[in-house]
């Protein structure tokens, strides 16, 4: 790629490649929450209500995850779109640097990709303790979690190498894409969307 890096700015062939992204992650969804889980109730902790409840909520979810995550896409976008304009006042295509977001996302899909394998392939006898604690190349898994509080658990589990390949795919397509350099890249990418995506992290595993 390096300084040649081209990327899509056409907004068909852009809709084209987010429809192929969002039924992968549908599915993905639908495979580990009603075929990888086994038993919701470990889950819900509670009735044959509570696992009815617990299917009809993801069924819901399945259908709607394409809606969120192009609300997500479209706002990471944005956050990056105006940096460019205010730090490096370079005039760009938005729908390049949706382009450019929708590719690194790709690479978030990979640890469910890994979980599907894993318990359809290689653990088929699994419990859903097996399921719950399933942090593949997570931070999480080089310690004794068992004593840590949910907040901590989760948080740790966030930090593993498909975040930040993520994170870094980010910066190099960006890097590639305004032919600019890597600290600028970086400047570009950290200082709107990162302190955004901290709160939101933080937010999330506070309240859940």
């Amino acid at each position: 790629m390096g300084n040649n890096f081209e990327i899509v700015t056409d907004r068909k062939e852009i809709f084209k490649f987010f429809l192929f992204y969002a039924v992968v992650n549908s599915l993905l969804l639908y495979y580990i929450h009603d075929i990888i889980i086994t038993d919701p109730q470990y889950f819900t902790g509670g009735n044959m209500n509570s696992v009815r409840l617990f299917r009809n909520v993801w069924s819901v979810i399945y259908f709607l995850s394409p809606l969120y995550e192009f609300i997500k896409l479209a706002v990471i976008s944005v956050l990056i779109y105006q940096a460019i304009k205010l730090f490096i006042k370079i005039k760009v295509q938005f729908w390049g640097v949706l382009y450019i977001v929708l590719l690194a996302q790709m690479l978030l899909l990979i640890p469910d990709v890994l979980e599907l394998i894993w318990f359809t392939f290689i653990k088929t006898d699994y419990s859903m303790i097996d399921v719950e604690y399933f942090n593949p190349l997570s931070v999480v898994n080089l310690i004794d979690y068992e004593n840590l509080s949910n907040y901590s658990y989760e948080l740790l589990c966030s930090i593993n190498l498909f975040n930040i390949l993520y994170w870094g795919l980010l910066v190099y397509l960006i890097k590639g894409y305004l032919k600019i350099t890597l600290k600028d890249s970086m400047k570009v990418v950290f200082c709107f969307y990162g302190p955004l995506s901290f709160v939101y992290s933080f937010t999330f595993y506070l309240f859940t």
